[in-house]
């Protein structure tokens, strides 16, 4: 009988694996675990289960080589735990194959099998085998989910796994204009990262000078250090660390000298153990300004094309390709959002070397949607391995918004196509509210046919509170929901809509006393959000939505105050009537001085409507104008 785990008991399974089938029968933990690992098995992934076992209640966790000898009866044996690659692992393999977990033909790369439950002689096992480093750290990972919470000992549900991800590069891309991320906030990220199986992290903030403005400088040593420090834990998390470089706006792409600038940027951080490399070439005029390039490339019919190519493929030749273990460099090229083709992109793709990534960004800087149909046509023009940077949810565009709907408009069957290898999500300034969207999309990258939207979020929200004001992070996720992806949905005013137009139909007869008091309750709640969330204990996250929360519990105190000035006014009450709309109006221009934007616009047309200045609504012109509050 397959049995879903109850949410109260266990941290549910994210990604969503491919392949899960859990049963009603199980075990519960021994207080002595014996683990039995190989030389293949990753240390962060032996560190992982350690911390899950020992959070679930067992005592010692005895590391072993080698499988106990044969004949030990079960009752004298604790819960077993086999961790390694297989087939390499024959002790894995063998586990595998006493629980009856054959994993299916070709798992991919990645991939990992985790089954749990009994042997025929009683003996109670778990098997967290990968297909290749990353996959044994992966079961880890979802080992530790699996684990229901109970007292003394945690209780593991007979299951088996079979996971693998679609996507082969799954990450984020640090590279977004304004503030750059801190060194501690990286550092965070890349466990987050870790923890929902991405693989990849892009170093490109666009205002960190030495990546753009001064691409030719070396990085002061206190900076390299931190770089450092990022590359050794990127490592530690089975992440790849891509070092950018954007010299397009002021390099001579010709010069000699200037290319060697390049190369001992590049070698500078290889020394310290980076090992992917990226060179865009986005967001800059593409006109050649140095007389050695127009000299050398200015016949051919695309010369900014041609330019962009040689420094592209002189870099591959003479850095990429005479530094072993180097992975495949990685580009942007100045028209990376256009829908068609154009001279510029077809001599680039003609010029490029066809081992090079292009990266794009759907049709559209931000995509609304991006579809199979679309990364065909677009690797049609650039025949080179397509990598998505998707754009969400990134608002460095409008820095008086956040963007935390879960990710839409990425069709299902993307990542079927060969020219796609995968997709890093450009994230916000703000790094612990990106977390929340950018939870749904490391469940989109994983597995696309499993990913649910709104059940995603859900998730997120869970994990991002520990349990903690659902009901209020989720309101303050729907005040701040609207997007591109989602046609600028509005969770909130979709249900308040029906609320005020039976208000005001009911205020017509002279009667809103159950109205209004929906409308209240309502609007309470809105208020009581910043509040609410205090008790979270995340106080990086509270700072970069301090303006946002304000203005939430603003517009619930201004709707509140809405609804009792039109039920002074229905009461016949002019005195307490003025005094109302004098409380109003002076909220009215708190929100309008908040330059912070919320995804509530049927709250604004009700506040100004009860002041009378929604001149189509009432029917007269309005004595001033209104304030634009958002």
């Amino acid at each position: 009988m397959i049995r879903q785990i109850p949410e109260n008991e266990s941290s549910l399974l994210s990604p969503v694996p491919q392949v899960v089938k859990i049963h009603e029968d199980g075990f519960a933990l021994s207080p002595v675990v014996w683990l039995v690992t190989g030389v293949d098995t990753p240390p962060a992934a032996l560190l992982h289960v350690e911390t899950a076992l020992y959070h679930a209640g067992v005592k010692e966790v005895e590391i072993r080589s080698t499988p106990p000898e044969e004949g030990l009866a079960a009752t004298a044996m604790p819960v077993m735990i086999y961790m390694g690659e297989f087939p390499s692992n024959q002790a894995v393999s063998d586990a595998i194959d006493l629980l009856g977990a054959a994993p299916p033909e070709g798992l991919n790369a990645e991939g990992y099998v985790l089954a749990a439950g009994s042997t025929a002689s009683g003996t109670h096992m778990i098997v967290l085998a990968g297909r290749d480093e990353n996959g044994t750290f992966y079961a880890a990972q979802t080992f530790s989910q699996l684990i229901i919470k109970k007292d003394p000992l945690g209780w593991i549900p007979s299951a088996v796994v079979y996971d693998w991800p679609s996507m082969p590069v799954r990450g984020v891309i640090e590279g977004f204009y304004g503030p750059p991320w801190s060194h501690e906030e990286r550092l965070n990220q890349l466990s987050f990262y870790s923890k929902h199986k991405l693989n990849a992290y892009v170093y490109a903030p666009k205002d960190d000078p030495y990546h753009r403005e001064k691409w030719r400088t070396s990085y002061p040593q206190d900076k390299m250090e931190e770089i450092k420090q990022l590359v050794d834990a990127a490592k530690r998390n089975h992440i790849t660390f891509t070092f950018a470089i954007s010299p397009g706006n002021s390099i001579t792409f010709s010069d000699d000298t200037e290319f060697q600038a390049l190369m001992n940027k590049a070698q500078a951080v290889w020394d310290i153990g980076v090992r992917s490399f990226a060179l865009y070439l986005d967001d800059i005029d593409p006109a050649l300004h140095f007389p050695m390039d127009k000299e050398k490339f200015g016949e051919d019919h695309n010369p900014s094309a041609a330019a962009q190519a040689f420094l592209l493929n002189r870099f591959n030749d003479e850095f990429i390709k005479t530094h072993p273990g180097a992975k495949p460099l990685i580009t942007v090229p100045t028209e990376y959002y256009e829908e068609g083709t154009s001279p510029y992109r077809e001599r680039f793709a003609a010029l490029l070397q066809p081992d090079i990534i292009v990266q794009w960004t759907g049709i559209g800087v931000v995509a609304p949607s991006i579809r199979v149909t679309d990364a065909q046509f677009i690797h049609g023009i650039f025949q080179h391995p397509l990598l998505i940077w998707d754009n969400y949810p990134v608002n460095d565009f409008d820095r008086n918004r956040l963007f935390l709907a879960p990710l839409y408009g990425r069709d299902v069957e993307l990542y079927k196509e060969d020219e796609i290898i995968g997709m890093t999500a450009n994230p916000m300034n703000e790094a612990e509210a990106s977390k929340i969207p950018l939870y749904t999309m490391a469940e989109y990258m994983w597995n696309p046919s499993g990913y649910e939207p709104e059940a995603s979020l859900q998730k997120s929200l869970l994990e991002f509170s520990g349990g903690r004001e659902m009901k209020a992070l989720r309101l303050f996720v729907e005040s701040c929901y609207g997007s591109l992806l989602n046609n600028h949905k509005e969770p909130l005013s979709l249900r308040l809509e029906p609320l005020v137009e039976t208000f005001w139909e009911q205020k017509e007869k002279g009667a809103v006393a159950a109205e209004a008091k929906e409308l209240l309750h309502q609007f309470v709640e809105l208020k009581n959000v910043p509040d609410q969330l205090q008790q979270l204990d995340n106080p990086n996250f509270l700072r970069e939505a301090e303006p946002y929360l304000l203005k939430l519990s603003l517009y619930g105190a201004g709707g509140e105050a809405a609804v009792q000035l039109v039920q002074m006014e229905i009461e016949g009450d002019a005195s307490q009537a003025d005094n109302q709309r004098v409380i109003l109006e002076r909220l009215v221009e708190q929100l309008a001085s908040i330059p912070q934007k919320l995804s509530l616009s049927v709250l604004n047309s009700f506040i100004n409507r009860v002041l009378g200045r929604d001149a189509l609504t009432e029917g007269t012109k309005a004595d001033s104008p209104a304030p634009t509050i958002y």
